[in-house]
């Protein structure tokens, strides 16, 4: 009996030291909970799409703004959408990454117009990355409560991936820069209060960011395939700026916020193509045709299944891609394009039989398959197509 208690012991101690030494790697734990969804994810999924759903998928009316800035500001300060992945010390929920891609993918299953992958993923996901701690606590509370959105003129992100420079900015002799220029495309950029742009000056590159209520910045409302994002050219004379981090960085911080980028647009594909596919097979199991359903059809059961499989390969994609951006660079740098093509093809994929397997009622106006497959086919080109992600994929793994 006292072997067996000493064997006991034993293991208990062995427990103990085994639980320590878990609690004492936090990274390893957020990987776990990348990988498998636990009841925190679950239960953040659930209030999200609660929220989310108050909303009817719809295009917004043609002049109107996409999104309403109260229920952006209702989402931030009851849900704290904005301060998702942010750090508590910050004023965030401290849940990271995997937190975050569960608000993308929800937010891509209903096509929310909401500024999530403009003012959250990309203006916040700079601030992080440009180690200008005194930039990012002064701007970071207005971003948190949705008292304030910000963007990035991501039209500087050409479709080969690389930055263009229509911007120049210059220091006058009072030490204040101003810029000069324009840029296309810039996701929300008729209605954020911050842009953040790169910049050309005498010694290169550098990250700014500029308030829209400057005067010298004129901003006009760009058309889209995808009726339920908005775009904006802004026109840049002589419009005051603010530098963010230190000279040299911008190509590195922005290296690293298009994996990003490409991750969170990943994940609102996934949430996409879940959503049309529930769409097609809902309506197959209720269309009757020839006295059947038409579900029932074994031509239909094989279009199902393949998108089915699809949407399972897109998962387990971006489960992979939000564990590399948790890793680190040269693990996202190969899941950030992967995800991307596969996400990419099954969106696209889902949306269009979505159309066809509802027959008539899918192609007309008051149907929302349309704004699925608009997003689908806006998003296969908006920050790289399949081709660009594809030899994106080979180039990070030396192929």
């Amino acid at each position: 009996m006292d072997g067996v208690a000493v064997q006991r012991d034993r293991e208990a101690a062995a427990a103990g030291a085994a639980g320590r030494a878990e609690r004492a790697r936090p990274a390893e734990r957020s990987t776990a909970m990348i990988v498998r969804e636990d009841e925190d994810l679950a239960a953040l999924r659930g209030v999200v799409r609660d929220y989310l759903d108050e909303g009817e998928v719809t295009a917004a009316p043609e002049g109107q703004p996409r999104w309403d800035p109260a229920r952006w500001a209702r989402a931030c300060k009851e849900l704290g959408l904005a301060g998702v992945a942010e750090p508590e010390e910050l004023g965030g929920a401290g849940i990271g990454i995997a937190g975050l891609a569960i608000v993308l993918e929800e937010a891509g299953r209903v096509l929310s117009p909401l500024p999530i992958l403009s003012s959250v993923v990309l203006a916040q996901g700079l601030l992080a990355r440009a180690g200008d701690e005194t930039t990012r606590v002064e701007m970071l509370p207005a971003l948190l409560d949705g008292s304030q959105t910000a963007t990035i003129a991501l039209g500087a992100f050409r479709n080969d991936g690389t930055v263009s420079e229509d911007l120049e900015a210059v220091k006058n002799a009072d030490g204040a820069w101003t810029i000069t220029g324009h840029t296309s495309f810039v996701l929300d950029g008729a209605t954020a209060g911050w842009v953040f742009v790169r910049s050309r000056t005498t010694d290169g590159t550098r990250l700014f960011v500029v308030d829209t209520d400057d005067p010298r910045l004129r901003r006009t409302v760009q058309d889209s395939v995808d009726l339920t994002r908005s775009f904006a050219r802004l026109d840049f004379d002589g419009v005051t700026a603010r530098p963010v981090g230190e000279p040299g960085i911008a190509d590195t911080v922005l290296t690293d916020l298009r994996h990003l980028l490409t991750v969170a647009v990943a994940c609102e594909q996934l949430g996409g193509a879940e959503e049309t596919l529930r769409m097609a097979v809902d309506y197959v199991k209720v269309r009757v045709q020839f006295g059947r359903e038409i579900g029932s059809f074994q031509a239909i059961k094989h279009r199902c299944s393949d998108l089915a499989i699809a949407v399972d390969d897109a998962r387990s994609a971006v489960v992979h891609a939000v564990w590399a951006l948790h890793e680190g660079p040269d693990q996202v740098a190969v899941a950030a394009p992967m995800a991307a093509v596969v996400c990419t093809r099954a969106f696209q994929d889902c949306a269009r039989e979505n159309i066809q397997l509802h027959g008539g009622i899918g192609f007309t106006w008051e149907h929302p398959a349309h704004l699925y497959f608009r997003r689908a086919t806006s998003d296969a080109a908006l920050f790289g197509d399949i081709r660009r992600h594809r030899e994106n994929v080979l180039a990070a793994a030396g192929i």
